[in-house]
């Protein structure tokens, strides 16, 4: 994961590839945005958020969160898988991206995002920030 930033369109997560170049641009609400925020920066909130909780019931079923995978485009929106795991059998769910990034950043799991997906949606630094951050 790139990063989690407020732009003047609502909150936008970013997704790079490992290797450079193309950014694959998320927007997601602010509660999400807050939500994947504090994932990455492994605070404790004063209560657990929807996210904490989930994760709670899933390992209370001895689940694990291997990985998400951006894998669709559909008429402007992303879709995303969320495997869990137990033992040797993986449970596969259609989840939104929003959602299931703000499991794997709590769980270190990664994220993955189909090529076809990229290659329609991703877009250069700057395109996205008008120019280099970097």
């Amino acid at each position: 994961m790139e990063g989690v930033y407020r732009t003047d369109q609502g909150f936008l997560v970013t997704l790079e590839q490992e290797a450079g170049g193309e950014i694959l641009p998320i927007f997601v609400s602010g509660s999400q945005a807050q939500s994947i925020r504090l994932g990455l920066s492994e605070k404790e909130p004063p209560r657990p958020l929807t996210h904490d909780i989930f994760l709670q019931v899933i390992e209370d079923q001895d689940l694990v969160v291997e990985s998400v995978a951006v894998d669709d485009l559909l008429k402007g929106t992303n879709t995303a898988e969320l495997r869990l795991v137990r033992g040797d059998r993986t449970f596969p769910y259609d989840v939104r991206p929003s959602d299931a990034m703000a499991l794997a950043v709590r769980k270190d799991a990664d994220i993955f995002v189909s090529e076809d997906v990229m290659k329609r949606a991703g877009k250069r630094e700057e395109e996205l920030f008008g120019k280099s951050k970097k």
